[in-house]
């Protein structure tokens, strides 16, 4: 009977899980794969805490606004489990001045002790042991946190413990100079230099730091804030006020010592907070692994960046790790290591969908008023609120800017105007929010209009048509380039952006896989697209300073091709004459000459192919004057329209991950070889 009892109570467990699986993916656009990860790894835990002898951790590392938190805040309360839950900020203990963390810790989690608690860890980045330039840093008020990870069991000494044990060891050392000083104490009072008494315990207090109103006097071993002190102090329930105050009254100052040494001794108990059945949560952001997380430009790809996320698996997570923890350290936080995504273009359109969806709600209960949200307004959240590397949180601003303040605007306007509207459609054209409210018979008896600034959309407004004509050319070019050699279609190429670091790039889609010879000079190519393209179309005198970074990158290139990838005439490492290292091959003039040899092998092949392709570079380059993008699709069609090249067609592309043909290329050498080798040993038939 008992064995039902537990088994229905399982099964009612897991139903539960499974339901709030569903809530949850309702509620959090994009992260159905995390979800899914994290109530497979929570399961064993909450199906059978007893059975658990270590915490159970959970890493979960993302760019930041991806809703890491949000996500363990939202199982926490479908799970009911907000008594035995604990959220900690890592980032207010970085400062060495938060000495009081494990006494913190401890004292808070006491209720957590062989609880089934959920303990999370946010911006666990901070708790860093290791600076960035890898020396080791001295925060052993965080090797509780280790504790935690490793075995779940603390030992420590209780706050109050401590605070009292601190009082009494400080009184102690001040009796001890005052000893040295000459001072003398009877019945508890000083009776000789009490002066020098007065100075060394002027700033004391044992229990309560006013004193309990009275300054120190020579009688001070009788006050009460000594006394009180003094009874916190002993652990023994026969120990009274009165009669430690009786004791007092009999002591000189050895006397005095020799009762606080019998109450520290009572005190200091060491304490043990058992974890072990709880579920950590370490959540992180992870620069080092996330190398995009720095970009603020909100012009860049959700979808290319979103594709560089997918790319990040376990081991480049413990890679970032070890730049900030010890191995030891990385070891404790296990193999449970949840790795985020950035958001795709279409979760960043559906997680505003949702929001919208949310107001529309509010208002219909509120107001008994529907709000039909067109996709122009989306357009506009969109382009005002995502920055990709950023993740969710510009975007809420952005709706709470433009849309929770124009509702107000819609809701006064039905009550002044006495308008009797059942809905609203909300449009975005020529930089105003249009209002057509509409009756219970559809039809349109007012039409409103606000104004709307748009920071972002201004920033992508050309300022100066020659700068963006300049630019469209350079970054024309790379996209033609990368067309035309790789045959991959670029992702996208902007001329103006609402950056403040860059005036437009071109996103690139390199082949996926090792980097060829082949490979490297189509990149060096393309990389002097842009300064190719200016010369062509400028003159060689109205090339720019933008090119700079082009040529560091080509430059960087050929140097590796040529010195590390052994992709010269000597297949050799090389390095420059001021290496200590012996058995490094010395850097030679000859090698040099076949660096520039190539890039000048770059140059021409890039000029040749847009001189044959100029037509394609003024056409693109025109577009991209008269406006701030062009998507993947614009460009092959441009390019499929204008190219000079007879090969090219919509089916001549390939995509990034199938540019190489690597096994292709085995399996058709093996099949050569087989038929060589039927060839060889077919039998010789002799004939009459």
């Amino acid at each position: 009977m008992e064995a039902k009892i537990i088994y229905q109570k399982i099964i009612a467990k897991k139903e539960l899980l499974s339901k709030i699986n569903v809530q949850l993916k309702s509620e959090f656009i994009g992260l159905e794969r995390i979800i899914d990860e994290v109530l497979d790894l929570l399961m064993p835990w909450f199906l059978f805490p007893d059975a658990q002898l270590r915490p159970t951790i959970i890493n979960m590392w993302g760019l930041t606004g991806t809703g890491k938190t949000a996500l363990v805040n939202r199982i926490v309360e479908l799970l009911d489990h907000k008594k035995l839950y604990v959220q900690m900020d890592m980032g207010e203990f970085e400062s060495d001045s938060a000495s009081w963390i494990k006494t913190m810790f401890t004292d808070d989690l006491e209720f957590f002790h062989q609880q089934n608690g959920i303990i999370c860890f946010d911006e666990f980045q901070f708790a860093r042991s290791v600076s960035s330039e890898g020396k080791e840093l001295g925060k052993d008020k965080l090797r509780v946190i280790w504790e935690m990870l490793d075995s779940g069991k603390i030992n420590y000494i209780p706050y109050q413990n401590s605070y009292y044990l601190i009082r009494a060891e400080l009184c102690l050392m001040n009796l001890q100079k005052c000893g040295d000083k000459g001072v003398l104490i009877e019945n508890g009072i000083v009776v000789e230099k009490e002066k020098e008494f007065l100075e060394t315990f002027s700033e004391y207090y044992f229990e309560n730091n006013t004193r309990s109103g009275h300054a120190v006097d020579k009688s001070y071993f009788h006050s009460e804030d000594f006394i009180d002190g003094l009874y916190f102090l002993f652990k023994d329930e026969s120990v009274s006020r009165i009669k430690l105050k009786e004791r007092i009254e009999k002591c000189d100052l050895f006397g005095l010592v020799r009762v606080i040494v019998e109450g520290t001794n009572q005190r200091n108990a060491v304490k043990q907070i058992d974890l072990s059945k709880s579920i950590i949560f370490v959540l992180g952001n992870l620069d080092e692994a996330y190398y995009m997380s720095n970009s603020l430009n909100p012009d860049i790809s959700a979808d290319e960046l979103y594709e560089s996320t997918c790319k990040i698996n376990i081991a480049h997570i413990k890679n970032a790790l070890k730049k900030r923890f010890r191995n030891e350290q990385i070891a404790r936080l296990g193999n449970n290591h949840i790795i985020y995504r950035s958001f795709t273009n279409q979760n960043f359109r559906d997680l505003i969908s949702q929001k919208l969806a949310g107001l529309n709600e509010y208002v219909k209960n509120k107001f008994d008023l529907k709000i039909n949200f067109s996709n122009s307004v989306i357009d506009v959240i969109y382009g005002e609120g995502v920055f990709p590397a950023q993740g969710t949180r510009p975007v809420f601003t952005t709706i709470k800017n433009l849309i929770e303040g124009n509702i107000s605007k819609v809701v006064l306007h039905i009550i002044t105007n006495q308008i009797q509207a059942k809905v609203v459609d909300w449009t975005y054209e020529n930089e105003r929010f249009v209002f057509n409210f509409i009756n219970s018979e559809g039809s349109i008896i007012s039409i409103h209009e606000e104004k709307i600034l748009l920071k972002i959309g201004e920033l992508r407004k050309s300022d100066n048509r020659n700068v963006q004509a300049h630019t469209a050319v350079h970054e024309s070019g790379h996209a033609i380039l990368a067309a035309l050699t790789l045959k991959i279609i670029p992702s996208l190429v902007v001329s103006k952006t609402a950056s403040a670091t860059s005036e437009g790039f071109c996103i690139v889609n390199m082949p996926e896989g090792p980097m060829t010879l082949e490979v490297m000079k189509k990149e060096i190519i393309i990389g002097l697209g842009g300064y190719v393209a200016e010369k062509l179309i400028f003159g060689e005198e109205n090339t720019c300073s933008g090119v700079s970074q082009d040529i560091e990158r080509v430059s960087e290139l050929a140097n590796r091709a040529i010195k590390e990838y052994a992709m010269g005439d000597d297949p050799i490492f090389i390095r420059f004459a001021s290496t200590k290292d012996d058995l490094a091959i010395l850097h030679q003039h000859t090698h040099t000459e076949e660096v520039l040899k190539l890039v000048r092998e770059c140059e021409k092949i890039a000029t040749d192919i847009l001189e044959r392709n100029k037509l394609l570079l003024l056409k693109m380059s025109q577009y991209l004057t008269d406006n701030s993008r062009m998507e993947e699709n614009q460009i092959l069609d441009i390019v499929c329209e204008f190219a000079a090249e007879e090969w090219v067609s919509n089916s001549a592309f390939v995509k990034k991950d199938s540019y190489f043909r690597f096994e292709d290329m085995i399996t058709s050498q093996i099949e050569e070889h087989m038929k060589k080798k039927n060839v060889l040993t077919l039998p010789h038939f002799v004939t009459a």
